[in-house]
């Protein structure tokens, strides 16, 4: 308790850089074991950061907010790594592995006061048409798609290299491009946006500032896809991870990066494998 009190007193921005440090170097870690075939050793290192963001506030009495932000990245890699694959098709568990991880930032960020009403107030502004509103405009829906889709056009070619088939669908029959597409949007996409953009990049910003925040977040968005075990691609996503931080930033939108993420996801699974909306 009196070593608490004592560095918390003597040197706080100590405690605050090391509430990025020390999980981004599990995290670091862990998909570094990842990238080398070691799934065991990842799992071992992303439940170790979770157990560390949750003791760590106490031991050095600091906001957990940063440090909660970390653990939601590390178990995001569990519930992934971890998760039994009951379907043969990946769309089908991929709800399960990211509805936890909405479920937890919702709390995480929820408003108290606000009633289940209230939500639903908010959630009717993504139709309205005063230019002043924050957050959503109706003009983003053509951007984003547009965005995505060059972005996505991209990745295929980058990830192609690696990857022989990016078929998630067996074919493009109307239920599964639906299916699809609700699981890369809602699921995938705001799971991701709501970790890395809504939470992590937003509460970095206090401690390193917006372009350290944007960059810091990128770098973990990137990290997490030492899976795919390539480093182009993973230079590939930081750069999208950077533009999709930057968006968010300029619009504070969740909306739209999640509408960009989930929707190039979309294409680059199904259409684009089998040779529809190829732009070069």
């Amino acid at each position: 308790m009196e070593f608490r009190y004592r560095l918390s007193q003597v040197n706080p921005s100590l405690v605050s850089y090391l509430s990025v440090a020390a999980p981004m170097a599990m995290i670091v870690l862990g998909e570094a074991l990842l990238f080398t075939g070691n799934m065991d050793g990842s799992i071992m290192a992303h439940l170790l950061n979770v157990l560390i963001c949750v003791m760590a506030p106490f031991v050095l009495g600091s906001n957990p907010m940063i440090w909660q932000s970390f653990s939601l990245v590390s178990m995001l890699r569990v519930l992934n790594l971890g998760m039994p694959k009951f379907a043969t098709l990946t769309i089908y568990w991929l709800p399960l592995v990211y509805a936890p991880a909405i479920l937890v930032g919702f709390l995480l960020i929820r408003n108290e006061t606000l009633g289940w009403r209230d939500y639903l107030r908010k959630m009717a502004k993504f139709f309205e048409l005063r230019p002043k509103l924050s957050g959503w405009k109706l003009w983003y829906l053509p951007a984003g798609l547009t965005i995505s889709l060059v972005l996505a056009n991209i990745e295929f070619v980058v990830l192609s290299r690696t990857i022989d088939d990016l078929r998630m669908v067996p074919n493009l029959e109307v239920q599964n491009v639906l299916a699809l597409f609700l699981v890369m949007v809602f699921f995938v996409g705001l799971g991701e946006e709501l970790v890395f953009r809504y939470i992590l990049q937003t509460r970095l910003e206090g401690v390193l500032g917006v372009l350290g925040a944007i960059m810091f977040a990128s770098v973990t968005f990137a990290a997490m896809h030492s899976g795919y075990q390539s480093g182009p691609y993973i230079a590939y996503v930081f750069l999208v991870a950077f533009l999709l931080g930057s968006l968010y930033y300029k619009t504070r939108s969740l909306a739209l990066v999640s509408l960009i993420h989930g929707t190039l996801n979309f294409f680059l699974f199904s259409f684009l494998p089998f040779g529809y909306l190829v732009l070069f």
